[in-house]
């Protein structure tokens, strides 16, 4: 098994108001210059750590994940670390030019070869807000904005492009990525179109956030749509990502998850709450629907000291199938950045080494 470590940025402040979006107001220039300059430190820390992947993602209007650009957080990390594959689990695809994408994404795989992955995403309804997109436009938007930045990148010939939401009239990228046929690429989500669209194209698929038994219904799904179009996916083809609490003991896990229970979510700014649950009231997680969850606070899919999360991490292999598992030891921009760093110290010393064979 291979281990992510998500690095979102982590503006720190003890002053940040806690809704969505936050007010512009709020921002310190040094406190983010200081985060960008301590996202480095962390990304060699796990490096050292033998941390396999950083991943970036996408987020909009809040400092809690301080990456509204994971192609410029992608190349500002490969420029000051050494070995650590990086992988952009964004970009959001409906709310992003696909040829810019792909320009990007392989210029990017151009100055750092062999060490970018790619994460093609729908993204949340907030981040449709952000942008000002019609959440029932999302799902068609992403699939056609992947088909063209896949074409993009294998297309040998000038091609144009005619399609219902992007029309180009020539297309032909340079650089073009260095990989053959293409570099590692995930579609993200648990949806059934997500797995269907994995699975037709031969990538990877990426899931997150869900029960072990939810996120092996769509990896399920994923696996039998591999098999429909004639191949079959390798562990590293399924991501899963999630929150984890390791601690020393189970006790002192238990503790930390109902601490973490007690903070109230933050909330969506009055005129914003409506409308996110109005266009986003269900999701199709492979064939099942859940609530949208707006404000709400993540769940914790690991959560023990290192014997229980090692035994949890065999469940996840196992149940869901994934290779990758992409972590957050601790909720975004909570202030304890030192228990983080004991907590990934904790995991590269007495979890990653007994995981590897998963």
């Amino acid at each position: 098994m291979k281990v992510s470590y998500f690095e979102t940025g982590r503006y720190v402040s003890p002053d940040l108001p806690r809704e969505w979006p936050v007010p512009a107001a709020a921002y310190d220039p040094e406190t983010g210059a200081k985060a960008f300059c301590d996202m480095v430190e962390r990304v060699r820390f796990v490096e050292e750590l033998g941390f396999d992947w950083v991943s970036v993602s996408e987020h909009h209007y809040s400092p809690r994940i301080l990456t509204p650009s994971p192609v410029v957080s992608a190349t500002y990390l490969a420029s000051r670390v050494d070995r650590i594959k990086i992988a952009m689990l964004g970009p959001i695809v409906p709310v992003s030019n696909p040829i810019r994408v792909a320009e990007e994404i392989a210029m990017l795989d151009t100055i750092a070869p062999g060490r970018i992955a790619v994460g093609l995403l729908r993204g949340t309804t907030n981040e449709y807000l952000s942008y000002d997109l019609n959440p029932k436009e999302a799902r068609e938007r992403t699939d056609e904005g992947m088909e063209l930045i896949l074409k993009a990148w294998s297309e040998p010939q000038p091609f144009g492009w005619q399609g219902r939401y992007f029309q180009y009239r020539t297309v032909s990228i340079w650089p073009r990525p260095q990989r053959e046929p293409r570099l590692p690429v995930y579609a993200l989500g648990t949806s059934a179109e997500a797995g269907e669209f994995a699975a037709r194209h031969h990538i990877g698929l990426g899931v997150s956030y869900g029960t072990f038994g939810l996120m092996a219904k769509s990896t399920g799904y994923y696996r039998e749509q591999c098999a429909r179009y004639g191949w079959e996916p390798g562990p590293d083809d399924i991501i899963y990502r999630a929150n984890m609490i390791l601690a020393g003991t189970d006790d002192e896990a238990e503790e930390a998850l109902q601490r973490r229970d007690k903070r109230a979510p933050f909330p969506v700014r009055a005129g914003l709450r409506d409308a996110l649950l109005q266009a986003d009231l269900t999701r199709n997680i492979a064939g099942e629907r859940r609530p949208a969850n707006v404000g709400g606070v993540l769940p914790i899919s690991f959560c023990g000291g290192p014997d229980r999360v090692v035994e949890q991490l065999r469940r996840c292999r196992e149940e869901i199938g994934a290779g990758v598992v992409d972590l957050s030891l601790q909720d975004p921009g909570t202030g304890d950045v030192d228990a983080m760093m004991r907590a990934l110290e904790l995991f590269g010393k007495r979890v990653l080494p007994r995981i590897r064979d998963l």
